[in-house]
């Protein structure tokens, strides 16, 4: 459940931070690093990554529906 809300919140901020930078992307990368929304879009790519590796960062093995046996 709370890999779901991280991974839930990162999207939101990541989509914030896109819709910041829409406006930077046909100017080449160096116009979109210095964009208003690059630290929001780059905050959200981590939150996402975090979201991903919850459950090892915590140590919360779980088997989410699959057999052990196979």
């Amino acid at each position: 459940m709370t890999k779901r809300i991280i991974l839930g919140i990162g999207v939101i901020v990541f989509l914030i931070g896109l819709a910041l930078q829409l406006k930077y992307i046909p100017h080449g990368y160096a116009r979109f690093i210095e964009g208003e929304g690059y630290i929001t879009f780059m905050a959200g790519i981590i939150i996402i990554i975090l979201g991903f590796t919850f459950n090892l960062l915590t140590g919360e093995m779980q088997d989410e529906g699959r057999d052990s046996n196979s």
